[in-house]
C-alpha cells in the first residue's frame, strides 16, 4: 500500500472491526431469546386460558392442566403471595446452583412488586451428586419456614452459596431471628427430609433435568428468566385473567 492510499483510507468503525461485529451478534442472539420466550410463554398461556374460558362456557369442568398444576403446585410447600391469586410460579430450584443464586434477585423483585397478584411457591430440587450442601440447605429452609421465615432464610441461603456447612446454616438461623434450639433439632432430625425427597419426585416426574425450572400457571420454562421478561408475562396473564373474570360476571354480554 502507497503512503498517498494510507492517507486516504479511513480507520473502521467499532461496529466493522471483528470484536464489533461479533458483540452485536451476541446482542441479537440476546434480543432474539428474549423475544422467543416471551412469544412462546404468552401464545401457549393464551391458548391453555382460551380453552378453558371454552370450556366454562359449555359447562364443562375441564381445565388444560389441572392434574399437572396439582403436582406442581403443592399445597404444602413455602409460598409468598395471596393464597387465591390467579397468577401462579412454582419456582424448582437448589440453593448450591448458581443460575439459582442469578435468579434469586428477579424472583425477590418479582415478590416485591407484584405480591398482591402473584404467588410465588418453591420447590426443592437439589443437585446432590454436583452441590455435597444443597441437601442440608434444603431441610434448613424447612426448618426456617416451620419458623415463618422461609423467605429471608432463603436469601441467605443464597447470598451465602459458598458456604452452605452446617455451621454456617445454624448462623444464618441466628441471623433471621429463628429460635436456634429449635431450629438445630430440626435440622440434626432431618425432619424434613421426605418433604425434600418428595419435591425431587415430583420434579423428576414433570420431566426436570436442571435448576432454576419455573412453571408459570401451569406451563413448564427452563432456565434463568429476565426480569424484563418475566414482567411481560405477568402483565399478560394478568390481561387474561381480567377478561376471564369479566366473562363469569353475571352481567357479562
Amino acid at each position: 500500500m502507497t503512503e498517498l492510499e494510507k492517507i486516504g483510507k479511513k480507520p473502521k468503525k467499532w461496529h466493522q472491526k471483528w470484536w464489533g461485529v461479533i458483540f452485536l451478534l451476541f446482542v441479537a442472539l440476546v434480543i432474539l431469546y428474549a423475544a422467543s420466550f416471551i412469544y412462546q410463554v404468552v401464545t401457549l398461556v393464551e391458548a391453555q386460558n382460551q380453552l378453558s374460558l371454552q370450556n366454562y362456557s359449555n359447562n364443562q369442568d375441564v381445565s388444560l392442566s389441572t392434574s399437572l398444576r396439582n403436582i406442581v403446585e403443592n399445597p404444602e410447600a413455602p409460598y409468598w403471595g395471596p393464597a387465591a391469586a390467579k397468577i401462579v410460579i412454582v419456582e424448582f430450584s437448589d440453593f448450591g446452583c448458581p443460575y439459582c443464586k442469578e435468579a434469586d434477585p428477579i424472583l425477590k423483585r418479582i415478590r416485591q412488586e407484584y405480591q398482591d397478584y402473584v404467588r410465588i411457591i418453591y420447590r426443592h430440587f437439589p443437585n446432590l451428586a454436583a452441590h455435597a450442601n444443597a441437601l442440608k440447605a434444603a431441610l434448613a429452609s424447612e426448618c426456617a419456614a416451620e419458623q415463618d421465615k422461609f423467605w429471608p432464610y432463603q436469601d441467605l441461603l443464597f447470598a451465602n452459596q459458598d458456604n452452605l456447612a452446617v455451621e454456617n446454616l445454624n448462623l444464618i438461623a441466628l441471623n433471621v431471628g429463628l429460635d436456634t434450639t429449635q431450629f438445630a433439632q430440626c435440622l440434626d432430625s432431618q425432619k424434613y427430609l421426605a418433604k425434600v425427597q418428595n419435591d425431587m419426585q415430583d420434579g423428576l416426574k414433570l420431566g426436570i433435568n436442571g435448576t432454576p425450572t419455573y412453571f408459570i400457571n401451569g406451563i413448564k420454562v427452563p432456565g434463568v428468566i429476565p426480569y424484563d421478561a418475566f414482567k411481560t408475562v405477568i402483565e399478560k396473564l394478568k390481561q387474561i385473567e381480567d377478561l376471564n373474570s369479566k366473562s363469569q360476571s353475571p352481567n357479562f354480554k
